[in-house]
């Protein structure tokens, strides 16, 4: 019985060990981080160029890759991204949880912009931990969407998505949680 408590011990050190990133793989993830960025930034801009001038008024902005599945009653999805500091360019990165309760169904992936305009909403995004509670609608097909959500009435930010892929339609309750991911984040 010891042996194997031991053996147990030992498996779950190596696990947790093994779970650290090295510098390399940081700048790499980092890098497809923004990279993602820059191309769903440029496919907004392409979709609405006035999505350009509104960015550079920005206070900062954030982008995320997200992929979201719903059945019905709940919905579950995540993603990850990187906030940009207008200002200073100091870059955040972040890891996205979303539950989703009501009704729908179907699964996705888009990338999100956030456009920060507001000051209080600009430290809200550098903070360790965001949540988010709406309601909303979204439909999706392809590359073609459609939402609106009780995040449109936020005067801190605007949001614009741009779909991957995937076909959903969903009326929901939503809890989405932003947390920085420090691992990412810290040693740049």
């Amino acid at each position: 019985m010891k042996n194997k408590l031991l053996l147990l011990i030992v498996m779950l050190t190596a696990v947790s060990g093994c779970s650290t990133m090295t510098t390399v793989e940081k700048e790499q993830k980092r890098s497809e981080l923004d990279t993602m960025a820059e191309k769903a930034i440029a496919g907004l801009i392409e979709q609405d160029a006035g999505i350009k001038m509104k960015l550079d008024e920005s206070l900062g902005y954030a982008v995320a890759n997200m992929k979201l599945t719903k059945v019905p009653i709940v919905g579950a999805g995540g993603g990850e991204g990187v906030f940009v500091d207008s200002k200073s360019q100091q870059r955040i990165y972040f890891n996205v949880t979303r539950l989703d309760i009501g009704g729908g169904w179907g699964a996705r992936s888009f990338k999100v912009l956030l456009l920060i305009n507001d000051q209080a909403m600009l430290e809200r995004m550098e903070n360790k931990s965001i949540w988010e509670f709406q309601a909303g609608a979204e439909a999706s097909a392809g590359t073609a969407s459609a939402e609106g959500s009780s995040s449109d009435l936020n005067a801190g930010f605007t949001m614009h998505v741009l779909s991957d892929g995937g076909a959903s339609v969903t009326v929901t309750a939503r809890v989405i949680r932003i947390k920085v991911n420090s691992a990412l984040t810290k040693d740049q």
